[in-house]
């Protein structure tokens, strides 16, 4: 009988020591196949981010799709015929293909800051679109949103149709309604006051008059810059 305990308990030991056993490898195992991968790369980039170097895996991946640039704003008009094109990529490398109207305009690197710059991009007279796209060894990415841009040194058209230069008003006419034609969507200042500009370009601003000669500066705008003015001068006597 007291060896057959002893047998039995031996016995219970073994099962218990091979159950352990089995739970470390089925926990080895799943470590090696699940977790493994997934915190050796957490470590990597640990390690990457510690020494100021960035991943390039997944820029060279062949599997991978290269995202393209970024093109920071840009002005809706100018009237320069060059402006600076800049912007960002997500990769630390690779090189950036500017296209103007259709056309390469020129390629550039990026600097340590994934950045891009294009100095004095020549545009065409009127609408110019622009965008960019990212080459890395044989692979391109899409091409970015793309920027429309307005070139023109033409100036605004202004006419005035009230008053006439050297008008003469008395008394009940010391506000007079300042009014003429521009283009559409131009801005118009009466004497450095927002005139009111309607849809096919009518403007019109009431001003008051004082005694005296009255100058009245008359000055359009448009979404390049560009400008007109105009200058006539009526007397009031009330």
């Amino acid at each position: 009988m007291p060896e057959s305990r002893l047998a039995r308990r031996s016995l219970k030991q073994n099962r218990k020591q091979l159950y352990t056993s089995l739970a470390g490898i089925v926990g080895v195992i799943f470590f090696a196949f699940v977790l493994g991968p997934t915190l050796i790369g957490a470590f990597g980039d640990l390690i990457d981010r510690v020494t100021g170097k960035s991943s390039q895996q997944e820029v060279i991946k062949p599997s991978d799709e290269i995202q393209p640039p970024s093109i920071d704003a840009l002005p809706v008009a100018t009237p320069s015929a060059r402006i600076k094109v800049t912007g960002k990529s997500d990769y630390p490398n690779g090189e950036v293909e500017l296209h103007v109207n259709g056309s390469l305009y020129d390629v550039k690197g990026l600097d340590d800051k994934h950045i891009f710059e294009f100095d004095d991009v020549l545009l065409n007279d009127g609408d110019n679109l622009i965008k960019a796209r990212l080459s890395i060894g044989d692979k391109k990415s899409d091409f970015s949103e793309e920027k429309r841009v307005s070139y023109t040194k033409k100036a605004p058209k202004l006419e005035i149709s009230f008053p006439q230069d050297r008008q003469s008003f008395t008394k009940a006419d010391q506000q007079i309604n300042v009014r003429g034609t521009t283009d559409p969507e131009n801005s118009v200042n009466v004497n450095g006051f927002v005139a009111i500009v309607d849809s096919v370009g009518n403007f019109a601003y009431n001003l008051n008059l004082h005694e005296g000669e009255n100058k009245i500066m008359i000055s359009a705008k448009n979404s390049a810059g560009n400008t007109t003015d105009k200058e006539i001068i009526v007397s009031y006597s009330p």
